[in-house]
């Protein structure tokens, strides 16, 4: 499954979140972005933030209890907060 990633610099928690979509849903959850957050091999929202536009692709590879893992641009992000 394909999900968008896009940036969101006027978040009020954090000035590198990205938020994740599904369409025709719209916005299903963040990438995570604290070291309390993330786990395993998968890299941070700020530690992605800067290699892509205003918004890339990526798709869902593991759901987990705690998130989905997501691949992008050659890297594993976990997404928190699926539909919540």
């Amino acid at each position: 499954m394909k999900v968008k990633l896009v940036k969101e610099p006027d978040n009020e928690y954090d000035k590198e979140a990205i938020k994740v979509t599904l369409t025709p849903i719209g916005t299903v959850g963040y990438v995570a972005n604290s070291v309390k957050t993330v786990i395993g091999e998968c890299v941070s929202a700020g530690r992605l933030y800067d290699k892509f536009g205003d918004e890339t692709e990526a798709t869902i590879m593991y759901v987990l209890p705690d998130g989905v893992i997501a691949y992008v641009d050659g890297e594993e992000v976990l997404v928190r907060d699926i539909l919540k």
